[in-house]
C-alpha cells in the first residue's frame, strides 16, 4: 500500500494586543505535548488515502498552508468547507500541481450559492503517477500500469448571521494500483467565526473522518486531521496574517503561518512557513513557501512555489472564475 484568507480600518491598541496574544496562544497551545518528540511518529505510514493530505489552491499553499480561518473561495472545500458560505456568486476553480517524479495533482470544482439557503459545491481531486513498468516477483517486466488516487467531493455550507458559518464535505475515494483498488468514503466538518468588532476570524476543520479502507487483504484507517486557525486583516484588508495548528493522526503536530499583501486590488504577494514539531523531514527550507496572485475582472490567477528539499521545487497554478 502506498502511504504517500471597522470599515474605516481604525482599531484600538487593546484589540491588536488581544489579537496578537490570541494568535500566539493558538500557535503554542500544542507545543508542550510534542516538544520532546524527535522520533518518527508511531502511526507514520499506517493510513490509507494519504493523498487527501495534499492541499489544493496556490493561495493557501503559498501561505504556509494556514488558511482554515481565511479561506473564502472554492478551495475552501479543502481547507474549511465553512468558508464556502462567503461566496456571493457561482464560482469555478481549476488547479494544476506540477509535483516531483512525474507526479501531477489536479483539482476542479464548481460552487453555487443558493439564495438564503447556503452554498452547494462539487469538486474532484486527482493524483496521477504517470506510467509505471510492472514487474513480477522475479523482476521480469510485465504490463505498463497507471496508478492514481481520486476524491469526488460534495460540499455544503451555510452562514448563520454575519459572523458564524458551518460547512461539511462528503467524499467518495478511490485508489488504483495496477489491478488492485481500494474505495472508501470520508467526511469533513468545518466552522468559521468572524468577530464583528475587529478584523479577526477563527476557524476549525475536522478532515477525513470515515471508516477504514480495505486494500487487497488489509484495512487501513484514514489520515484524520484536525486544523485550528486564526486570520487577522489590517489596512482595509490589504494585509492578511494567518496561523494554523495542524494535528494529523499519523504524524507530528505542525504549525503554519502566512502573510499576504495586496497592491492596488490587483497584485497579491504571499509568503509563509510550515514547521513540523521536531523538525521538517526534508530540511528547514522545505517549510518555506511563497507565491503571488493576479486579479483580472472576474478571474483570480495564483501561483505557488513550494520547495521539497532534495526532491526539488514544485509548482502550483490555480484559477478561480466568478460568474
Amino acid at each position: 500500500m502506498r502511504q504517500f484568507r471597522n470599515q474605516n480600518g481604525l482599531w484600538t491598541v487593546n484589540y491588536r494586543t488581544f489579537t496578537y496574544t490570541l494568535i500566539i496562544v493558538l500557535s503554542l497551545a500544542c507545543l508542550p505535548a510534542a516538544a520532546d518528540n524527535t522520533d518518527i511518529h508511531e502511526n507514520a505510514g499506517t493510513r490509507a488515502m494519504t493523498f487527501l493530505k495534499i492541499g489544493v489552491g496556490a493561495e493557501a499553499m503559498s501561505m504556509g498552508e494556514s488558511q482554515v480561518a481565511a479561506t473564502d473561495d472554492l478551495y475552501a472545500s479543502y481547507w474549511n468547507p465553512a468558508g464556502l458560505a462567503r461566496l456571493q456568486q457561482p464560482q469555478l476553480a481549476l488547479m494544476h500541481n506540477e509535483w516531483f517524479a512525474g507526479i501531477n495533482h489536479e483539482f476542479v470544482g464548481f460552487a453555487l450559492p443558493l439564495q438564503g439557503t447556503g452554498t452547494l459545491g462539487v469538486s474532484a481531486s486527482f493524483l496521477s503517477f504517470g506510467e509505471l513498468q510492472g514487474r513480477d516477483r522475479e523482476g521480469n517486466e510485465t504490463t505498463i500500469f497507471r496508478p492514481y488516487d481520486l476524491a469526488v467531493i460534495l460540499s455544503y455550507a451555510r452562514g448563520f448571521g454575519s459572523s458564524l458559518a458551518f460547512g461539511m464535505n462528503a467524499k467518495f475515494l478511490r485508489e488504483q494500483i495496477a489491478d488492485e483498488s481500494g474505495t472508501g468514503v470520508a467526511f469533513d466538518l468545518g466552522g468559521l467565526y468572524n468577530f464583528s468588532e475587529m478584523p479577526l476570524s477563527l476557524g476549525f476543520n475536522a478532515q477525513h473522518v470515515g471508516p477504514r479502507v480495505k486494500f487487497i487483504e488489509e484495512a487501513f484507517g484514514l489520515p484524520f486531521t484536525f486544523r485550528l486557525g486564526a486570520a487577522y486583516r489590517l489596512w482595509n484588508d490589504a494585509l492578511l496574517l494567518t496561523t494554523d495548528i495542524i494535528r494529523p493522526s499519523d504524524n507530528d503536530i505542525a504549525i503554519g503561518v502566512g502573510a499576504g499583501y495586496t497592491i492596488g486590488n490587483v497584485l497579491q504577494l504571499r509568503t509563509g512557513y510550515k514547521y513540523k514539531i521536531g523538525g521538517n523531514d526534508l530540511g528547514a527550507i522545505s517549510g518555506l513557501t511563497g507565491g503571488f496572485g493576479l486579479t483580472f475582472l472576474r478571474f483570480q490567477i495564483d501561483y505557488a512555489l513550494i520547495p521539497f528539499g532534495v526532491l526539488g521545487l514544485t509548482h502550483r497554478v490555480s484559477l478561480v472564475a466568478n460568474f
